[in-house]
Formats: C-alpha cells, structure tokens, sequence
C-alpha cells in the first residue's frame, strides 16, 4: 500500500502532477488537476499543494486499512448523507427512506433541535433543513430516543410503521459505518420488534358492510368512497386521484401509487351503484375531505353502527383482500388485484384466513363420550 507522488512531462515542456496509487496489489493513477509551466512563479507552492493532497490520500488510505474513521468524516453532516443515501439508492422501497428520514426531522423539531423543515427537493420529495446533525453527535441516546418518539403517541404512527421506519434509518446509519463516519454504530444495541398483525381489528365482515350500507354517515362521500375501497382493494391514494377516465365498460383500471403497479379488474354491481352518475373522463370520482376528517366521520360510523374496531380509510383494502380470498380467489389473483409487488405482501391475509378457520374449530363443542 503506497501512494507516490509523480510528474508527467507533456510536449509543451510543462508538467503534470499525478498520484501513483497501489492498495490491495492493484495500481491506478489519479490526476490531482495541478499543471507546472516553465514560466510559473508559484512552481514551489504548486508543488507544496501536490504534496499535500498526496499526504491526504495516503492518510486515507491508512485509516482505511486499520478501520479509523477520520475526524472530517466524523463531523460531516449525517442529515446531508441521509438525502444523498436516498438519492442514490436504486432497490425497492425508497418511500419508506423518504418517510423514515422526514419522521427523523419531525422527531428533531419535537425535541427542538431544529426549528423548522426547510424547502421541498422537487424531485425527490423530502425537506432539506439549514442544520447539522454531525456524525459525531449521533449517538446511542439520540437514536433510543428517535425509536421511542416512533413508539409514541407524538408521532402519531400506529401498526407496523414505527418498526419500518426504525429499520430505514437503521439501515441508513449501517451503511455510513461500513463507510467509516463512525467510530460504533449508535443502533447496533437498541432492539425492535415487529409487533404481530392484529388484522382481526381492522377488517370488516360481511355483516358489518351490510350494517354500514345501512347506516348514515356524517359525510356521505366519505361512507360512498370507504365502500368502495372495501369492494376495489383501493387506498386513499389512488382513490383521490381516481378520474372517470379510469372506469370504462364496467372495468377499473389505475395504478398503485406505492409502486406503479397497474390494477385492473372488473366492476361488480355494488361498486357501480357506489360510482353514481359518470362525469367527464378529466374529472374526479371522489371529493376528499381532509384526512383528520375523514378519520373523525369514519370513527362516528362505526359507533353508530357499534362496531368496535380502530377502522381508518385503509381498512377498505384490508377487506377487499380477505373478504376476496373466503370467496375463493387464489393469492395470486388477489395480490394482482391489490397491485402488491409479489405475493409476500399478500400472504398476511391468507394466514390470517387460516388463524380464523382454526379458531373456528376450536371453538366447535366438547363431548362427553
């Protein structure tokens, strides 16, 4: 391992300066962009330049073979390498980093480290913030403390959520460490489990559709729009932007906002009664309200209709998907129908079918024979 400092003599009589790198029995040339003419100056300084850019990259490399993380990298910005670690990656689930990284500021905000979430990157669709948060600063309690804010009411994420988000920004810190902008990984201690599916609380029977069909709603558009989601497996966000351009001859096609995936399937008769009078292909299906009123129009149907079950607009979905495989549709036909990605995303609901048939039996009497 070795890093040489050499010149290179060009026609015009002048010099270029270049690095000589050898590391791991491999040999490559770095040019450093410092050229000396014959009619220079600052020939000493130029070369005292090269000199030193020549101990940085031999320094680097040292701190590379023995595992030092260097004091610039150390009070280098994470917030920074967080935007640039989204920006560069190419695997699925990028929105989960983006919403990972956005609850991480709103977490700052809550403790008052920052005051404020600055601009919106346009293209990549997270705030950036006029503060540092610098390697060395992130440490065991501010990451423990991160974790809990997720767990907590104050970030007002529920189910599995908090355990995703944990799990993005774990894996963000995992990386700057393999990269060596810290001494020790600051999560490598703090456990977190992913809470068990309580889909029996957010899924509605049959029973209970036809209670709520019956029942009014304090805003109608939302009781017609949750329907439905109960019949199409469609999310609020495909459903706000639902045009009647997307429903032709009695067919639905759209797409997954999560992943783009195309979803198209068939109207039955409820949902065509639920779409109402057609309007121009350009205009929206549904008007929505906000999603606070929603949420609150949704929490009264229930009590009226005295179901009690923690129902929010994306337990529409969750029923198209069981009430779908208990009428014989295979996982593979209901993955497509909910525009998942494969079907390890749809299996939760045939486990849970599973968890019902058995208690079913269970429950069946006991005799004395």
């Amino acid at each position: 391992m070795s890093v040489a400092l050499r010149y290179k003599k060009n026609k015009d009589g002048s010099q270029t300066a270049f690095l000589d790198i050898y590391e791991n029995k491999v040999r490559r040339k770095k040019n450093i962009g410092i050229r000396i003419y014959k009619s220079d100056t600052d020939k000493k300084e130029k070369k005292k330049r090269a000199e030193a850019i020549r101990t940085k990259y031999h320094n680097e490399l040292l701190d590379k073979k023995f595992d030092i993380v260097s004091e610039d990298k150390r009070e280098s910005d994470f917030i920074l390498y967080a935007q640039n670690f989204i920006k560069e990656h190419k695997g699925a689930g990028i929105k989960k980093y983006i919403y990972a990284y956005e609850k991480f500021l709103d977490y700052l905000i809550f403790k008052r480290i920052i005051k404020e979430k600055g601009e919106k990157d346009l293209r990549y669709k997270f705030h950036v913030v006029n503060h540092r948060i610098p390697f060395n600063k992130l440490d065991y309690k501010l990451c423990k403390d991160f974790k809990d804010y997720l767990y907590s009411e104050d970030s007002k994420l529920t189910g599995e959520t908090p355990y995703d988000y944990f799990k993005r920004f774990r894996a963000i810190i995992n990386q700057a460490s393999k990269e060596s902008f810290l001494l020790e990984v600051p999560t490598a201690e703090i456990k977190i489990k992913k809470p068990e599916s309580n889909l029996k609380k957010l899924v509605l029977t049959e029973d209970e559709l036809r209670k709520l069909a019956r029942i009014e709603c304090g805003g109608f558009e939302v009781k017609r729009a949750f329907l439905f989601a109960c019949f199409t497996g469609l999310g609020a966000a495909e459903m706000k932007e639902l045009k009647w351009a997307n429903v032709k001859n009695g067919r639905l096609n759209t797409k997954r906002s999560k992943n783009g995936n195309p979803i198209e399937s068939k109207l039955g008769k409820t949902v065509i009664s639920l779409l109402g009078e057609k309007g121009p292909d350009n205009q929206k299906i549904f008007k929505f309200a906000s999603d606070t009123t929603v949420s609150k129009h949704l929490k009264k149907w229930m009590e009226r209709a005295e179901i009690d079950k923690h129902i929010t607009f994306y337990c529409g979905r969750h029923t198209f998907a069981v009430l779908s495989l208990l009428k014989g549709a295979s996982i593979v036909t209901v993955s497509k129908l909910m525009g998942h990605k494969d079907i390890s995303s749809t299996m939760k609901y045939l486990n849970y079918i599973k968890d019902q048939e058995d208690q079913a039996i269970d429950n069946l009497p006991v005799l004395d024979i």
